[in-house]
């Protein structure tokens, strides 16, 4: 690997001699060659711009680009346009499917596997073609096979694509692969992001009304708004991270840079592809047709599956999950409120459609989830009969009166601990009258908005035909919303911000400071507007009920007036009175003309009250060498025996597979590592030799082809074999000789490796890429180890020293992501084995896997007990 690093540097350097000045901005992601990248240009110009020179493949793209509008024009002319208008949405529909699911595909296995750069280096797509003496190509050694010549015509046309694309001056030899590869890439990102585009925008204009007093009215007007809005977003968005980023460069490459939040990055997470996509929306909206919505839906839902499974996992191996330890700190709280208190369980909480923390032993879960029940239940048995005036009132007033109580609560609790003395006073503890607040509060938000939605149901099945399908969808659209707003809400501040915990328990807070991170980064107060804006989404569906209009205010003033008067004060209280600026402010502050008048706005203050304003071989075709019926030959039956005989007497001093240790040792107890040392004629040897660990009694004695699959267990006897396949195959190979006669080596295999369950092993060697056994080794004994239980300290030692080297230890809490070999089941039964406890991984999962609390926990049940016996 050394070697091909210091060959690809040289070709890199020519460039930095010419510009010996230029800092290096850039280099590759595995074997880290630096170099500057060249000038490259955004979609629209290097299709669009005659200025800049054009390669085959962009003639061709803006060629098809074009053509749509001359198919649609003949389509619509000679089939009608229903026929053009599905046409073009199927077109649509498949251009979609080839962005997130198809170009998806290609950069997960470039982000994992570097997939397309070891292509183009396999097959030297971007290497001068050396000639030998005879003139023959030395890329090929059998240049009249398909597929060579295959490889050869895409080498020739990916040098002249680059060629004809990049000014005269761009030497694509002295570029490492994966800036060219990221070149050609984007030349098909480009065919199927324009394609997708005008595909789409063509089936909008075929659905747009005839009648111009369909065309112009309010929703025109706000639609417009929405385009204009998303293509200033689009724009700022390649303003703030240029080519590189659009064309997803960091997948082929890495810029000397970070992760940047500017201009439309301060106003939402992953603007280009959520708020990047309401021109959908307000085209949506000009054409008032609820089919086109769905169709938008579609393909800006596709794109949030694009961003979570392809960009998303990408983004956090290359830069880190960027958690700021702030931002940790509400979670810390609840870790430390779990670890002070056996007894406390995290409270049951209501997303959406679904509950989380159900505890099947606490009753008051029971309650909630059958009071939803019952509501639902007798909504759907007396849906003829329910009088829907008289549910408006139950509902308004239940809101109202559960409000007050609510707030109520709140306000006396910051001003005097109302709440906290009322249970203290008799006989309970400070985090016992928190937990039944969790259960009050829950319960508030679950009633009130369970009774809002069988409102809103009824009144939709009531007056279905005379509903907008468009309105009822975005009604939809915004409910999402504020379930993704309540869930981030809550990712960001906690369980323990969620329920108000510093009104309860401000004693447990150690860091006086507000979190600015997940959506606090872009809204002060996301829940003031985004927290109610699901209920103007129930007065969209019901086309703008009365009764649902009512509610709506009402949801909205009680949530303005409890944030208002009684939350903002109380924070400032606790965390101090610090004006934080959102990111949506930051960026509405450098905007001129409101810049203009911030300005003279903190000019008045400043004179007024001086304040001032805060802020990561098999042979080919194997020859009839024996005849077909050589088993039921007897003289052919000997004549093999005699050759295995002799290959076997020549063979066997250079085949062994033995464990270190293993004369004096048949039993090893984790997490110590198993050294093996191999030994094999070099005749049999192959580079895609690899050692396998396998439990004896699942081989089944086979012992010349292993039919189970080693589960990940498994070794490469080489470092420069499998290179696809992940580090850890490849760093237990500590040792490789090669010698005339044969080949040794040593491979160590650690707890990255190794099963963590008692039973009886054996290693298997086997040859190349296959499973056909070479060499089996002793059977031996793995077993997990008895911890010291003779104080809790000492258990705790032993536990934590032991997780720590099987990788499943982060921050003192046990992490199972560590290592996939050592799971819940693992952690119980070592913990079994050495204190008799079983404990439940319910237990372990709530008290967030901290071994701290799990030791102690475990001991003091071994001790009670103990006692009891």
């Amino acid at each position: 690997m050394s070697s091909c690093n210091t060959a690809v540097s040289e070709m890199v350097d020519p460039v930095a001699k010419d510009k010996p000045t230029v800092d290096v901005k850039a280099k590759t992601r595995s074997s880290n060659v630096t170099f500057k990248p060249p000038v490259t240009h955004d979609m629209v110009r290097s299709l669009f711009d005659p200025t800049l020179k054009k390669s085959l493949l962009e003639k061709f793209i803006a060629l098809a680009i074009i053509s749509n509008f001359f198919i649609c024009y003949w389509a619509y002319k000679k089939f009608g346009i229903q026929f053009t208008k599905y046409f073009f949405l199927l077109q649509y529909m498949f251009w979609r499917i080839a962005y997130n699911l198809g170009i998806g595909i290609v950069l997960h296995y470039q982000s994992h596997y570097e997939t397309l750069t070891n292509c183009a280096k396999t097959h030297a797509i971007f290497k001068k073609k050396s000639q030998n003496q005879d003139g023959s190509s030395n890329l090929s050694t059998n240049s009249d096979s398909f597929s060579e010549r295959l490889w050869n015509f895409i080498r020739k046309f990916c040098q002249y694509e680059i060629r004809s694309k990049m000014p005269k001056e761009y030497d694509l030899f002295a570029y490492p692969e994966e800036i060219n590869v990221w070149l050609i890439f984007r030349q098909f990102v480009d065919l199927i992001l324009m394609q997708d585009f005008v595909t789409y925008i063509i089936y909008v204009y075929l659905s747009i009304p005839y009648s111009w007093a369909q065309i112009f009215n309010w929703r025109s007007l706000l639609g417009l708004i929405l385009i204009l809005f998303n293509i200033w977003v689009k724009l700022d968005a390649h303003r703030v991270v240029k080519d590189y980023a659009w064309y997803w460069g960091d997948f082929f490459f890495l810029e000397e840079s970070e992760l940047i939040f500017d201009g439309v990055f301060n106003i939402s997470p992953h603007p280009m592809y959520s708020i990047g996509y309401l021109g959908y929306y307000g085209l949506s909206l000009i054409c008032n047709d609820y089919k086109v919505l769905l169709v938008s839906v579609f393909g800006h839902y596709s794109q949030f599956l694009f961003l979570k499974y392809v960009e998303n996992p990408h983004i956090e191996r290359t830069y880190g999950e960027g958690s700021d330890s702030d931002s940790q700190l509400n979670g810390r709280i609840d870790d430390l409120i779990s670890k002070e208190n056996y007894d406390y369980s995290r409270p049951l909480i209501n997303m959406g459609l679904s509950f989380n923390n159900f505890n099947r032993l606490r009753f008051t879960d029971y309650f909630t989830i059958g009071t939803v029940a019952a509501l639902i239940l007798g909504a759907v048995l007396n849906v003829k009969s329910i009088n829907l005036s008289y549910l408006f009132v139950a509902v308004f007033a239940t809101k109202l009166i559960s409000w007050l109580f609510i707030s109520t609560v709140l306000y006396k609790q910051s001003k005097t601990k109302w709440f906290t003395r009322l249970f203290l006073e008799n006989g309970y503890t400070q985090v016992y009258s928190y937990e039944q607040w969790q259960f009050i509060y829950n319960y508030y938000l679950v009633l009130t908005y369970t009774l809002m939605i069988i409102q809103t149901g009824l009144q939709i099945w009531k007056n279905f035909s005379d509903l907008n399908n468009s309105q009822l969808i975005f009604g939809l659209i915004l409910v999402a919303l504020q379930n993704w707003c309540d869930k981030e809400t809550r990712l960001a501040i906690s369980d323990f911000g969620w329920f108000y915990g510093d009104f309860f328990l401000s004693n447990y807070i150690s860091t006086r400071k507000l979190t600015s991170q997940g959506i606090y980064r872009y809204l002060n107060n996301p829940e003031a507007v985004l927290g109610v804006i699901g209920v103007w989404g129930t007065v969209l569906m019901t086309n703008f009920a009365a009764k649902n209009i009512i509610l709506a205010v009402l949801w909205t003033l009680t949530n303005f007036i409890l944030v208002k008067f009684i939350e903002t004060p109380h924070v400032n209280k606790i965390y101090g009175e610090t004006k934080r600026v959102s990111g949506v402010g930051k960026t509405l502050l450098g905007l001129k003309p409101l810049r203009q008048v911030s300005g003279i706005v903190n000019r008045i203050e400043n004179i007024i009250v001086k304040s001032l304003i805060d802020e990561s071989k098999k042979p080919s075709v194997e020859g009839e060498l024996l005849p077909k019926d050589y088993q039921e030959n007897k003289e052919w039956s000997i004549l093999i025996q005699e050759a295995m005989d002799s290959v076997a007497t020549r063979l066997s001093p250079y085949c062994e597979l033995k464990i270190e240790n293993e004369a004096t040792e048949n039993n090893f107890v984790l997490p110590e590592p198993i050294t093996l040392n191999w030994k094999i004629p070099i005749e049999l040897y192959n580079k895609d030799d690899w050692i396998g660990l396998y439990k004896v009694i699942g081989t089944r004695a086979d012992q010349e082809k292993t039919r189970v699959g080693s589960g990940g267990h498994w070794s490469a006897t080489s470092k420069t074999s499998y290179m696809n396949h992940g580090q850890r195959h490849k760093e237990s190979v500590t040792n490789i000789t090669v010698t005339e006669k044969y080949v040794q080596g040593k491979v160590t295999f650690d707890t990255s490796l190794l099963y963590f369950e008692n039973s009886i092993y054996e290693f298997r060697y086997h040859s190349g890429n296959s499973h056909k056994v070479l060499l089996i080794s002793t059977p031996f004994e793995i077993s997990l180890p008895v911890l010291n239980t003779e104080t809790s300290e000492l258990f705790e030692k032993d536990l934590t020293v032991f997780l720590t080297k099987a990788n499943v230890l982060k921050d003192g809490k046990f992490y199972p992501i560590g290592n996939k070999f050592f799971g819940m089941d693992c952690l119980k039964q070592l913990i079994k084995i050495s204190v008799g406890v079983e404990l439940s991984a319910e237990y372990i999962k709530r008290v967030n896997g901290d071994a701290h609390v799990i030791s102690h926990r475990a001991w003091d049940i071994k001790q009670t007990l103990d006692s009891l016996a």
